[in-house]
């Protein structure tokens, strides 16, 4: 396939497809028919891009609908390619781009059904406007109860439709009492991804703590200033917070990653990519991927250097919904830092995938598919994590409520970091927070945060 010579990446590749070239002629009978022709451009797209292309079916059923014809080209390993036309197809979308939050339904003792607890709300959009915010309960969805008998159905609505109605709750005295129904409106707002900054200090050590939600590189400025306070409370500890953060830009991250470690140099190897029999491996140093930032702030590794914190380690916070980019940061840290991981196994999208749409004006093919590319190794070849990438220090984000600002001395995925931190110097103040707290336990049966993308390859089963 023929493509645009320079690639950007963000929060993919983002590539536009024209034609095929010689090389890439493929010799089996070319479909006549309208559908057979969508269906022949996909599977040229595939063979040429996609990871898994030489594991594709030699002769697929051209008169399969589009969709299923994708996803009939799919490799069982592959849970995150993607196609949509638009209208009738999709791309895979969130409750948090829906209505503006993510949420878990949990058990807890003494209550028949299921009780929601919201874990992160987008600053703007249609939970932030009714009300809700981390740690809200609520227990009906459209007037309904939740219960294994209709928690797949709430769980469409809740990232469907044009509106949906909650019922709150509150919890006293071992009771849940709902509250007046409120309606949420679809509506998501564009936030920093740069959601907090601040500091903790005892004992002469100065911890600096960064809840980051995306590697969205329209805040890479924000980014840069958050380091920049952080290196003026000279901070000797670092938390980085990105158990919600479903990863974006490759280049966002080696921007973040040049200001922790020390060791990371611009011509150094920082990244490397392995395609298929077409894309081969590609080694990128860290510069060459701050080249294909789209932000300029930050595109030139010497501008990073004044941000770079003197670090021996850092700790980062994750969850199941730690994902791509985010698990690209723990993983290409190791070779030059200490990494402390706190929280639980990372999502396991150790990948980067490409946008593939026709660029002919008027467009011949209206749809757009996002397969996966390459597989990612830091810079000593260690990758692999498809499985996900297990903490050191285990903790559950969401065995227990009530749930606490991020950066709270009571948020258990903190407190077990600056346990590790502090030791026996803890200050009072942060052990007496932690041991005021009356918990209830929860059991998780469903997180949002975790089903951020959602796979095609579901559509073969």
């Amino acid at each position: 396939m023929k493509h645009l010579s320079r690639i950007a990446i963000s929060a993919f590749f983002s590539v536009a497809f024209i034609c095929c070239s010689k090389h890439d002629v493929i010799t089996d009978p070319v479909p006549a028919d309208s559908l057979g022709i969508i269906n022949r451009w996909v599977l040229d797209s595939m063979r040429r891009y996609y990871y898994w292309g030489d594991k594709m079916p030699a002769r697929p059923d051209y008169s399969l609908p589009t969709d299923q014809f994708f996803a009939s080209l799919l490799s069982d390993q592959d849970r995150y390619s993607w196609i949509a036309n638009g209208r009738d197809v999709i791309s895979p979308s969130t409750t948090y781009f829906t209505y503006g939050f993510q949420y878990a339904l949990v058990k807890a003792t003494g209550y028949q059904g299921y009780i929601g607890v919201v874990s992160l709300v987008n600053a703007g959009g249609g939970a932030d406007a009714a009300g809700l915010q981390r740690g809200s309960y609520f227990t009906r969805v459209n007037g309904v109860d939740i219960n294994d008998g209709n928690m797949n159905t709430v769980i469409k609505q809740l990232k469907t439709g044009s509106q949906v109605t909650l019922t709150p709750a509150t919890y006293t005295n071992n009771t849940w009492t709902a509250q007046q129904a409120i309606t949420i409106k679809k509506r998501y707002s564009a936030e920093n991804a740069v959601r907090l900054v601040r500091t903790f200090s005892a004992g002469g050590i100065v911890t600096g703590y960064l809840f980051y939600n995306s590697f969205d590189e329209y805040y890479d400025a924000s980014l840069l200033q958050a380091f920049g306070k952080l290196k003026q409370a000279n901070v000797n500890e670092l938390i980085i917070d990105l158990r919600y953060n479903a990863g974006g830009s490759v280049p966002s991250c080696a921007k973040l990653c040049a200001m922790i470690a020390k060791n990371i140099t611009a011509d150094g190897a920082f990244v490397i990519y392995k395609g298929n029999s077409h894309e081969g491996t590609k080694p990128r140093s860290t510069q060459a991927v701050l080249n294909t930032s789209g932000n300029a702030t930050g595109r030139q590794f010497n501008d990073l250097l004044p941000y770079r914190l003197s670090l021996q380690r850092v700790f980062i916070l994750t969850t199941g919904a730690t994902l791509s980019a985010s698990e690209l940061l723990v993983n290409n840290l190791k070779p030059f830092v200490e990494v402390v991981q706190v929280g639980e196994t990372t999502a396991g999208k150790d990948e980067a995938s490409l946008l593939v749409e026709d660029q002919h004006t008027p467009r011949k093919v209206e749809w757009k598919i996002q397969p996966i590319i390459y597989k990612l190794f830091n810079k000593d070849n260690q990758g692999g994590y498809d499985k996900g990438i297990a903490p050191q220090q285990a903790v559950s984000d969401m065995a227990q409520v009530p749930l606490y600002p991020f950066g709270s001395v009571q948020d258990p995925l903190v407190n077990s970091a600056l346990q590790k931190i502090y030791g026996n110097n803890l200050p009072d103040t942060f052990r007496n927070l932690r041991s005021s707290i009356t918990a209830l336990p929860v059991i998780p049966v469903y997180r949002s945060a975790e089903q951020q993308y959602v796979s095609q390859w579901e559509l073969k089963n």
